[in-house]
C-alpha cells in the first residue's frame, strides 16, 4: 500500500505532513530513477558514443582512401592510354617493316627463280640442273615461309 494510503488510513497525519511526506518519498523516487537510468542508460549511451566515433574515423579514413584510389585510377588511366598510344605506333612501324621485307624477300625471289629459268638448258650438264633444283625447292621452301 502507498504511503499516502498508509499515512490516511492512519489517521494520525495531517494532509500536510502527508503533502510533505509525498513530496519527499517523490523526490527519493525520482532520485532513484535517475541513478537507475544513469548506471543502465549512461553506459549503453556512451558505448553508442564511442561506437559512432568509431564509424566516423573509419569513414573519415576510407573516404580519404577512396579519393586516394581514385587519383591512382586516373594516373593509371592516363598511363594505360599513353602506351596504347605508344603500342599502336610500334605495331604500324612493324607492319610498315614486315610489309618491306615481304616485297624486298619477294623480289629477290622473283629475281632468282627468273635467273634459275633462264639457266635451265638442255644444254647444261645434269650436274647443273640438279643444283638448279636444288636452288628451286629452297626458293619454294622460303616461299611457303613468307
Amino acid at each position: 500500500m502507498p504511503l499516502f494510503e498508509q499515512s490516511h488510513h492512519r489517521g494520525l497525519w495531517g494532509r500536510r505532513n502527508v503533502a510533505k511526506l509525498s513530496s519527499m518519498d517523490i523526490q527519493e523516487t525520482i532520485d532513484s530513477l535517475r541513478k537507475v537510468l544513469e548506471s543502465v542508460i549512461a553506459p549503453g549511451v556512451e558505448s553508442l558514443r564511442l561506437r559512432l566515433d568509431a564509424l566516423e574515423k573509419d569513414m573519415r579514413e576510407n573516404g580519404q582512401g577512396i579519393d586516394r584510389l581514385d587519383g591512382r585510377v586516373d594516373h593509371l588511366s592516363i598511363r594505360v592510354d599513353h602506351l596504347a598510344e605508344r603500342m599502336d605506333d610500334g605495331f604500324a612501324r612493324l607492319d610498315a617493316r614486315i610489309d618491306a621485307l615481304g616485297s624486298g624477300i619477294n623480289a629477290r625471289l622473283d629475281t632468282l627463280t627468273s635467273a634459275i629459268l633462264n639457266m635451265r638448258q638442255p644444254t647444261y650438264p645434269d650436274a647443273v640442273l640438279t643444283r638448279l633444283e636444288t636452288l628451286e625447292r629452297e626458293i619454294e621452301k622460303l616461299r611457303k615461309q613468307v
